[in-house]
């Protein structure tokens, strides 16, 4: 940040109050500063998401939302179906005009926080968002589109077809890349038919855990608790994974 100097900037530091057209979000405050831009630029990093089976152009506008209504959010969709649904709300709220994927070194695996991660070298760019997810998910080798680019492309936010898409150099699916153990299509399927016993839920890795306690503090379920280490609560567990995510020891998977 202090290399960035004045062209760093606290996105929530101004907000606008806004009504939104949502089945989970009401109202939410959003940063001015990206409403007001003449032009809006997104550089979202290369990376897989345990719960909407990618991050990139479409998760990236999460961030739009300010203060703890992302974390509340998760918990007022419930479920990885809906919060797919709830994040393309969020994306129509202000969608970038030019998405520029960093993708030198990427994330494979159970992300948005794995440790598993590649020298691919790629940077991408593409003034469509749905389009740019598109391509990143086929180089992935998803065999079917996350929900949340078909939720984009069928609210008319950009094309999912790839044969549709004009794509300059060579596109190529990454050999033996590691999708999420589970996508956002199975979390669905196990989560409302698996009692909360047997569900995927957060499991933490006590070698690497530092006992700092982010993931206690930031769970909008209230489903963590610190014992020896971080104990998960499998009646309280919303499966928004945002322990996984804001993990800074990149302690916590799913099993």
């Amino acid at each position: 940040m202090e290399a960035a100097g004045i062209y760093y900037r606290n996105l929530g530091a101004e907000t606008v109050a806004m009504n939104i057209n949502s089945s989970y979000i009401e109202h939410a405050l959003i940063s001015r500063a990206i409403l007001d831009a003449d032009v809006y630029i997104s550089v979202p990093k290369f990376k897989t998401h345990g719960l909407t089976g990618l991050s990139c152009a479409i998760k990236n506008n999460f961030g739009l939302l300010a203060g703890a209504l992302k974390a509340e959010t998760h918990k007022r969709a419930g479920n990885p179906f809906n919060f797919a649904e709830a994040m393309v709300e969020v994306f129509a709220i202000r969608i970038p005009d030019l998405v520029i994927v960093d993708g030198v070194l990427a994330m494979e695996g159970n992300g948005p926080a794995s440790k598993d991660l590649i020298n691919l070298g790629k940077i991408m760019a593409g003034d469509d968002p749905v389009a740019v997810d598109t391509v990143v998910a086929y180089m992935m080798g998803f065999p079917d589109l996350p929900r949340t680019i078909e939720l984009a492309a069928a609210r008319g936010y950009g094309i999912s077809e790839l044969s549709r898409i004009n794509i300059i150099g060579e596109l190529e699916v990454i050999p033996g890349f590691k999708l999420p153990q589970m996508d956002s299509r199975a979390l669905t399927s196990v989560i409302t038919t698996m009692n909360s016993i047997t569900a995927v839920r957060p499991w933490v890795d006590k070698e690497l855990c530092s006992l700092c306690g982010t993931c206690i503090e930031h769970c909008p379920g209230g489903a963590l608790t610190m014992d020896e280490y971080p104990v998960v609560s499998p009646e309280l567990c919303i499966t928004c994974f945002c322990c996984q995510e804001l993990c800074p020891q990149k302690a916590i998977e799913l099993k």
